[in-house]
């Protein structure tokens, strides 16, 4: 990151989010070992991101970078001297951000609402464990609003948000487990009664 936000042909097309920045910047409360630099511009320009990793290669001693590609998602696998790795994903985005976020030095940060109202698209799309994990946190510390975050992800990726899918999504978080990233205390039966209350409540709102 320190790196990514020294080079203006990264700040002025890319933004930080996801997990990693979730945990980094506003909550600080599970392992993450990815970067993802999302743009609602224009498509990723492979050229360009693939010059600046070569770059910024030997300052971070990295021996090798591995590449792959699903649509408009370039993920980078830098892999290091000491035999560790990390994850870079360039990804083009194409929904305007709700809110405006905080910025590392010359980089824009993602806002905690937007991080949100993905989580809430992606655990109703295709849910991973972490996307629980992560709502679930961001909801017991600020305390958002369920349906204006239902309805703030429609307008955001303009697809409808059945509230019974939802709902079954929401009871998933049953069989689910990220305990061994957590860095702070947590409860996992208490976030699996925390989505079956908020799947209650959708259902209440839907047959009362």
């Amino acid at each position: 990151m320190e790196l990514a936000q020294k080079e203006s042909q990264i700040t002025k097309r890319f933004y930080l989010t996801g997990g990693a920045i979730l945990s980094e910047f506003y909550l600080q409360h599970r392992k993450s070992y990815d970067i993802d630099l999302f743009t609602e511009i224009a498509e990723v320009d492979q050229t360009l991101v693939e010059a600046f990793l070569k770059k910024i290669s030997p300052r971070l001693k990295v021996t090798q970078i591995k590449r792959s590609q699903f649509m408009g998602l370039f993920s980078y696998t830098l892999m290091f001297e000491d035999k560790t790795d990390l994850k870079v994903d360039f990804n083009y985005y194409p929904f305007p951000r709700i809110q405006k976020g905080m910025k590392y030095k010359n980089l824009e940060v993602d806002s905690v609402y937007d991080i949100a109202t993905n989580k809430v698209h992606t655990i109703f799309m295709k849910p991973r464990s972490r996307d629980y994990l992560d709502l679930y946190f961001i909801m017991k510390k600020y305390d958002y609003s369920l349906d204006k975050l239902i309805l703030d992800a429609k307008a955001k990726f303009d697809w409808d948000i059945d509230r019974i899918t939802l709902a079954s999504q929401f009871i998933k978080a049953k069989d689910t487990d990220e305990s061994g990233t957590v860095l702070v205390r947590f409860d996992k039966k208490e976030m699996d009664k925390f989505f079956l209350e908020l799947a209650k409540s959708l259902n209440n709102e839907i047959f009362k």
